[in-house]
């Protein structure tokens, strides 16, 4: 069977996917005309793939796989949704085996909603992976594993997975929108072949995150996502009920207005629809991700047809599809030498002034962890040197579950420590991925976080990314945040002295993956770049410096 959106993208084809939401139940009415539905849209020749969510919002609904195996075998090329929440690596790599024997390649990764609901209450939430390890895993089955077996090394047949990413531009704070593309970027080393946007409705924002591609120099394929906004829907994501998306006030109201229509709306919404697609085109998109509730061939097809027919006037439709956050943060200036008199969007211009943080929490407790770990975790040092003694001495003699109560005490004082025996602390700014990040984020931030709220607990705890941020950033070491992938928690080290496991070279910061320099960041198998001259990582060593846009 032919993959229509991986052979459109290699043709560098403008390429369209709709999505569909599978509900809950199994054989529902509703959830049957949704699936009728999506072979009626595919069936019109002009949709690359049929694109399935895993759980939106955090609640049990069918599963992905299913809905995705009964569209594959009536012909249909899907892009399924692979979160990485609801289950731990093995159980992942199961699924990706089950998948890989179906022929089903093309696949959009991502963390996924926090859990909400559950049978008898919320369930236990488990985020073993980030999107980044996902890929990274993905990309080695695509290669063929090698498993140990009682015979020796045995190398799997190697799959054929086309994978995706996703990332957030419509943030309006500095922390969240540069932490956003500097993850991308891991995404993209971790072999992501195309990435697709969060929903949003700013072109500025549109056109910042293709610029700030271009001008690190990634060629990867961007697609837009372009969702028709019911007045319903709106008010509910602008009451913060759907992680990562902005509705303003103004575009709130507009849509309020338009519902009060004799066809509810649905007209104006199209034409929004329409217009996001000619200037998504006209930025440079690959292609659009449509999606919305009540989807049919018809709204689909007359959608597409009104595109074609506005694509001349796209930079007029950018002026329109304005609905940005006021006051909000750009990475580039806006200015006033657009073509026929229209502002130039995201022309390449340093952004105004940094912003300043807005809360002394964001630094509490960091200055003591700063100075505890340059004089005692930095190799070289004669802290370390002692620390490295005793650790040995103790291990030699108790071996490495040995009772080390007075280490825990103290970080679960400071970061609320789990005892995972992997810490990375350093990774994130000195706060803990495992204890203060709901979804155990090593590598940045999830998509999900407002106004450096974190997702789960908004006016409650900032995300550890959004602190590390502004933390790194006061002492002018931004390039700590993208230099390296720090790799999955391992378990076996649970309940274990994480600072023996690093004077002993057993944990993450012995095995984390350094990106080459920026100049050649972009290019095919980046992310098993080695070593370059720069910035000293939490052992000592050299690792690539890289700068983050200031």
């Amino acid at each position: 069977m032919s993959n229509r959106l991986r052979e459109a993208l290699g043709r560098g084809e403008f390429v369209v996917t709709v999505e569909t939401i599978p509900g809950r139940g199994a054989n529902e009415a509703a959830q049957l005309r949704e699936i009728e539905e999506a072979e009626r849209i595919y069936a019109g020749g002009r949709v690359h793939a049929i694109s399935i969510t895993d759980n939106p919002g955090g609640n049990p609904a069918l599963l992905a796989d299913a809905v995705a195996e009964e569209l594959h075998e009536k012909g249909i090329t899907t892009l399924l949704h692979f979160t990485c929440k609801d289950r731990n690596r093995n159980q992942m790599q199961s699924q990706l085996y089950a998948l890989q024997r179906r022929g089903m390649e093309n696949l959009l990764v991502m963390s996924g909603d926090y859990v909400q609901s559950g049978w008898g209450g919320r369930p236990r939430p488990v985020f073993d992976l980030d999107p980044i390890h996902t890929l990274q895993m993905i990309q080695d089955m695509n290669t063929g594993l090698t498993q140990a077996t009682p015979r020796g090394d045995a190398r799997e047949v190697p799959a054929s997975f086309f994978p995706g990413a996703v990332v957030s531009p419509f943030k309006w704070t500095e922390g969240e929108t540069v932490t956003q593309y500097l993850k991308l970027e891991k995404k993209i080393a971790g072999g992501a072949r195309f990435v697709v946007s969060q929903l949003g409705y700013d072109a500025r924002k549109m056109e910042e995150l293709m610029a700030y591609l271009r001008a690190r120099g990634y060629g990867t394929p961007v697609i837009a996502n372009v969702y028709l906004l019911t007045a319903g829907a709106a008010r509910y994501m602008s009451e913060g009920n759907v992680p990562g998306a902005y509705v303003g006030e103004g575009l709130l109201t507009t849509l309020r207005d338009e519902a009060k229509a004799t066809d509810k709306g649905l007209g104006a919404r199209c034409l929004r629809a329409a217009k996001m697609i000619a200037v998504a085109r006209g930025l440079g998109y690959a292609g659009v991700h449509i999606g919305g509730t009540g989807l049919t061939s018809e709204i689909v097809g007359q959608v597409l047809d009104d595109a074609e027919e506005m694509q001349g006037r796209w930079r007029e439709w950018a002026e329109e599809i304005a609905h940005g956050r006021p006051g909000g943060f750009y990475l580039y200036r806006q200015t006033d030498d657009g073509k026929d008199g229209t502002r130039a969007l995201g022309a390449p211009l340093p952004s105004p002034p940094a912003e300043a943080p807005h809360d002394r929490r964001i630094f509490r407790g960091y200055g003591v962890s700063r100075f505890f770990h340059y004089w005692v975790l930095t190799k070289g040092k004669r802290g370390f040197r002692l620390l490295m003694r005793v650790m040995d001495r103790r291990e030699r003699k108790k071996g490495p579950h040995r009772h080390h109560g007075l280490e825990h005490l103290g970080k679960t004082a400071l970061y609320g420590c789990v005892d995972c025996g992997d810490c990375g602390l350093e990774s994130a700014g000195y706060s803990c991925p495992m204890a203060q990040c709901p979804k155990c984020q090593r590598n940045g931030p999830c998509g999900g976080s407002k106004d450096g709220w974190c997702e789960v607990y908004p006016q409650e705890r900032f995300c550890i990314h959004f602190k590390a941020y502004y933390r790194l950033r006061k002492h002018g070491e931004l390039s700590k945040l993208d230099r390296c992938i720090t790799p999955p928690n391992n378990w076996e080290l649970f309940e274990t002295s994480a600072w023996s496991n690093y004077t002993h070279g057993r944990d993450n910061a012995a095995h984390r993956q350094y990106l080459p320099p920026q100049g050649e960041r972009a290019r095919p198998g980046g992310r098993r770049g080695g070593d370059a001259d720069g910035a000293k990582d939490k052992d000592g060593t050299q690792g690539p410096r890289q700068d983050a846009p200031q």
